[in-house]
């Protein structure tokens, strides 16, 4: 069991370290955007269909951008991309907090 023991311990110790890491949502919502679009599609298309994509919802922020966050595989929240009326089209806000690529998300814009 010691060496059973020791992988356990092990895994534990990994699991806690990455948990440590993980960022909130109100984290990555307070960093400078790491990147902004233009789209003359309307916020909520946007916004639907990047959380349709990731099978996410869509969360309403109280200063009227829709929200959908994106997380890793282990919970931690990994992109966000907030929407917001620009004209008659959106400004979108790309946050992101670790390496996910959003290749198929440029469609949605």
């Amino acid at each position: 069991m010691g060496n059973q023991g020791d992988t356990m311990k092990a895994a534990i110790a990994v699991a806690i370290l990455t948990l440590a890491g993980c960022a909130s949502t109100q984290t990555v919502l307070n960093k400078a955007p790491t990147e902004t679009f233009h789209s003359a599609k309307a916020p909520a298309a946007v916004a639907f269909c990047i959380a349709n994509k990731n099978n996410v919802p869509v969360l309403d922020a109280p200063d009227g951008a829709k929200i959908i966050q994106i997380k890793s595989n282990v919970g931690a929240v990994g992109m966000m991309f907030s929407v917001y009326p620009e004209g008659q089209g959106s400004r979108i806000e790309f946050r992101k907090q670790i390496p996910i690529g959003i290749a198929a998300h440029k469609q949605c814009y």
